[in-house]
């Protein structure tokens, strides 16, 4: 029988059946923890077991069974409903109870796969444990082969079950975006072999390494190697006094170890390859997740909408430059044709004309005068 979900565990609490003991054998977990996830939940007992209970849920620990991690893959796939809401795959890698995983582990190292799911960190996750050692112990235990297991089964079965939303999406992009890649590669100035010898003598590691020098140039028949001392450091710094590499130090290139690598940095590494020319790490484009980010904030429609509408008052302003000079011309013609076809305006010329002949009132005759 595979372990149940948290709401197995919920309802076998809320029931009051079994005791608090009972319900932490029968799914396996410490008392500890059912008390952390009821307190947490708000949880509430409907009654209290007894005698009975106590035997009951002991029976019912001396019964457990785990099931194999293969199996346990297909009951802990969440509802598909609540998957196309984008919550499913959320609330089991936010809930570090949830997770199934191999019965060899113990404990703490169940919570160590949990909260390492949860924040990608060995370190923390270490710490979330209850684990007090140092930060070699928390390695040893991540790549301890169980704890390994369980952690790649755990993120093959997240894979299998994430749908990514728009959110997640944006994320992504925004995780490359404002990544260093200072803390994957770096060129480091660091300090020569001279910078903190013996009277900036030539200065060895340890004795075997001077001892192989000196073997060596005893054979080839060279003088004697000079010494400076044991303790050489590769990686500190340079020696401001040094003549040999006048305080410059010797140019050094650094890769990180990508199994450290947390937070953005991660997300901006595409894989690691090895080559006749060295180790190249291949990373993520960080301007075309800028550019998706932009895209995605209406960022460059915003730009390109302003210069189009640069662009259109530039070309309203030349066709109306354009038009004015027309009508400009057209004007001039027509004053020039006016006064080529200019014609004098008719004068209106009135003449009386009067009668210079005289009438005789005697007989009405007319006669000339």
């Amino acid at each position: 029988m595979s372990k149940p979900d948290e709401k197995a565990i919920e309802r076998d609490y809320r029931a009051g059946v079994l005791s608090q003991q009972g319900v932490a054998d029968k799914y396996g977990i410490t008392l500890k923890a059912l008390r952390y996830m009821a307190q947490k939940n708000g949880w509430v007992r409907l009654k209290a077991l007894k005698g009975k209970g106590k035997k009951q849920g002991q029976k019912t620990g001396a019964k457990k069974n785990f099931a194999p991690c293969a199996e346990s893959r297909s009951e802990a796939a969440p509802d598909l409903t609540t998957l196309n809401e984008g919550e499913g795959h959320k609330s089991l890698r936010s809930d570090p109870k949830r997770s199934p995983f191999c019965p060899e582990l113990t404990d703490k190292e169940k919570l160590f796969v949990s909260y390492y799911l949860e924040c990608r960190n060995k370190y923390e996750a270490y710490k979330k444990s209850g684990y007090t050692g140092s930060d070699r112990n928390a390695r040893l235990l991540y790549r301890k082969p169980a704890v390994a297991r369980a952690i790649n089964q755990r993120i093959g079965q997240l894979s299998e079950q994430a749908i990514l939303n728009a959110q997640d999406i944006l994320r992504h992009w925004h995780e490359i975006a404002i990544a260093d890649p200072g803390e994957i590669s770096q060129l480091r100035r660091v300090c020569c072999r001279h910078c903190w010898g013996e009277n900036f003598l030539y200065q060895w590691r340890d004795i075997e390494e001077f001892d192989k020098a000196a073997e060596k140039a005893s054979k080839e028949s060279k003088p004697q190697p000079e010494y400076g001392g044991l303790g050489f450091i590769q990686n500190d710094d340079p020696n401001p006094d040094c003549p040999k590499c006048a305080g410059e130090g010797i140019e050094d290139v650094y890769l990180a170890d990508t199994r450290d690598i947390t937070g953005p940095s991660r997300r901006l590494i595409a894989g690691v390859k090895k080559s006749k020319f060295g180790i190249e790490i291949i990373m993520r484009d960080q301007d075309a997740a800028l550019k998706n980010l932009a895209a995605f904030h209406q960022l460059a429609v915003s730009e390109q909408e302003r210069e189009l509408r640069l662009l259109k008052a530039e070309q309203t302003r030349l066709a109306n430059e354009k038009l004015q000079a027309e009508i400009e011309a057209l004007r001039k013609q027509l004053a020039a044709k006016n006064e080529e076809d200019e014609e004098p305006l008719p004068v209106a010329i009135n003449i009386n004309v009067v009668d210079a002949r005289m009438r005789s009132d005697d007989d009405g005759d007319l006669t000339d005068t």
